[in-house]
């Protein structure tokens, strides 16, 4: 990604018009939800008709996990069977929700597609939450039905003990009457009962960390979905095109087929859209792992000849001194991107010299607006590597605001929005929460602080919001905050980030007790681990009687009291 056309805008806009005048990725302009909005016209119109894509490539390689190997016919049927499934034996009608949550198997993709494939509404939930919070998401979308692997179903033992479950890889004798594969193995390889399914209806619930206590669910439509999987095929036909104006070679020894690794968990939009959704299309191989680990990523690599990897920015750097300290042949590798949290330069110019033939990488977007926002890649992320890129001009709009809302000029710091027909359409049943951020006029609020400059380069240097990104993973202060203030022995406590080499950010606390209380870290940990995902409890906890230190407003002052925690632990 080297041509000069996409350092700036108007370049930009004339690789656009050239990779969009005809054919699938043909542009026009439609009124969505009151506001016109620039989509792909010949996109399909729904999830279902999405996956028929997949017949393009039927016989190549859909899903590798471990041993097991999927071709696109496989996981084209198999979702059939259990869509077939899920309307005859669980009356799954159209807008009804179906939650699942498992380690990245197989099923996921499966489940994922065979509920949207029959109008279902699928609620991808968080397979690291613990069972108070995988309750609370399936109370919370109304499920009338949860998929889930041992591990998810054990958490919810004695819990919402009437809803019907399906169970995925159970070896136990208690989960085999619900075992997902015993339960399609008589349904048909074709839908059976399709039903009408328009662009703009809802086709997930994904939950994300906010601003407030409980995590909120970002309603998505069909259209939205699929809109990103072609922004992405978009944006690289551009830098295509932008290559061979610069007269770049291309010719180069390329495998049969491209093939990507998927580290991060698919109930992250980065999984389940940049990975998952993006390999339909254009018949990528799709490598799952069952957990992250860097040594074996490179294994893989080299193993399925991978091409393409996508990640948060921990997992480049980790896979980048794996392969210093221990060599692979990974000459396939043409792409290592990073998203979802921000990436030191210091770990582009790293790649570039200990892995010189990938092409580094970084997206910006989030659940509500379905993974798009803005990307950096090759030359221009080298030459911007602080920035988090651009957005395809016409398709994707961004803004910066001030306090007010009111527009603020090239290179002015504040609040970063997004608009374009991937936009989520509200937080489930939340409509306080949705006119926070999201205008009548199709604009979110991220909650991110930032600049856009001369060249329409964005860069993120603050958050609104009361939010800590630790690796990839947003989570909300005030959900921590509140779960710390059940224990009894509590009396307040203020939750924040501090640096952290590895993860970028981690959790710390200072927690005020009552003065008889003998409550340490390790009581209050165990106390929270019961609660709250692992990722969630903080690294780093400070217990004081005393009460914590306020601002003006009879605030918490957490400002203060994070710079007091990041001298502290500097020093030690």
């Amino acid at each position: 990604m080297t041509a000069n056309k996409l350092f700036n805008n108007q370049g930009r806009l004339e690789l656009l018009n050239e990779v969009t005048k005809e054919g699938m990725l043909s542009l026009e302009q439609v009124q969505i939800r009151g506001n016109e909005y620039t989509v792909f016209k010949d996109a399909p119109k729904n999830l279902r008709e999405y996956y028929q894509l997949g017949l393009l490539h039927g016989d190549w390689t859909h899903v590798v996990y471990q041993d097991e190997r999927f071709q696109y016919n496989d996981t084209l049927r198999i979702s059939n069977q259990l869509a077939n499934t899920l309307q005859s034996k669980f009356d799954i009608q159209k807008g009804d929700r179906v939650a699942f949550s498992m380690r990245n198997y197989p099923e996921w993709m499966f489940c994922y597609m065979a509920i949207t494939s029959i109008g279902g509404i699928v609620v991808p939930l968080n397979s690291w939450w613990k069972g108070d919070e995988i309750e609370y998401g399936l109370n919370n979308s109304e499920a009338k039905l949860f998929i889930g692997d041992e591990e998810r179903l054990d958490r919810l033992k004695g819990r919402l003990t009437d809803l019907p479950k399906i169970s995925v890889r159970s070896n136990k004798s208690e989960y085999q009457d619900i075992d997902l594969y015993k339960l399609i193995k008589d349904s048909a390889s074709e839908l059976e009962n399709p039903v009408e399914i328009e662009p703009e209806d809802d086709a997930s619930i994904m939950y994300t960390s906010g601003s407030t206590g409980y995590p909120k669910g970002v309603v998505a439509s069909h259209r939205g979905i699929i809109f990103a999987p072609y922004y992405w095929i978009t944006l690289t036909m551009m830098v295509g095109v932008a290559s061979v104006e610069e007269n770049e070679s291309t010719e180069e020894e390329k495998p049969n087929q491209a093939a990507s690794l998927v580290g991060v968990p698919l109930f992250h939009v980065t999984g389940s859209h940049a990975l998952f959704l993006l390999s339909i299309p254009v018949g990528r191989k799709t490598v799952l792992m069952y957990k992250w680990d860097p040594e074996k990523a490179l294994d893989l690599i080299e193993q399925e000849k991978i091409t393409a990897f996508t990640g948060v920015p921990t997992m480049s750097s980790e896979m980048v001194e794996a392969q210093i300290k221990n060599p692979r042949d990974i000459a396939t590798l043409k792409d290592l991107f990073g998203g979802g949290a921000p990436r030191p330069p210091e770990q582009v110019k790293k790649q570039k010299e200990h892995m010189p033939k990938t092409n580094p990488g970084i997206g910006y977007g989030l659940t509500e607006t379905n993974a798009l926002g803005a990307n950096n890649a090759g030359d221009t992320y080298l030459s911007k590597p602080r920035s988090t890129g651009f957005a395809v001009p016409k398709i994707i709009d961004l803004k910066i605001v001030d306090d007010n809302g009111n527009d603020l000029k090239v290179n002015e710091n504040g609040e970063v929005c997004i608009r374009s027909a991937a936009t989520f359409r509200c937080y489930w049943k939340n409509p306080e929460a949705t006119a926070e951020c999201l205008d009548s006029n199709g604009w979110f609020k991220t909650g991110d602080i930032g600049y856009i400059d001369d060249d329409g380069f964005l860069f993120i240097n603050d958050r609104k919001k009361d939010m800590v990104i630790r690796g990839g993973e947003n989570i909300a202060c005030p959900e921590i905050e509140a779960a710390i203030a059940e224990h009894p022995d509590v009396l307040e406590a203020s939750v924040f980030g501090v640096p952290d080499e590895r993860l970028g950010e981690i959790l710390a606390t200072n927690v005020c007790i009552r003065n008889e209380s003998k409550l340490n870290e390790n009581d209050l940990n165990s106390f929270l681990a019961t609660k709250l995902a692992n990722f969630k409890i903080p690294a780093h906890v400070w217990i004081q009687k005393d009460k914590l230190p306020r601002i003006a407003s009879g605030k918490i002052a957490k400002k203060d009291l994070r710079a007091s925690a990041i001298k502290l632990l500097e020093n030690t």
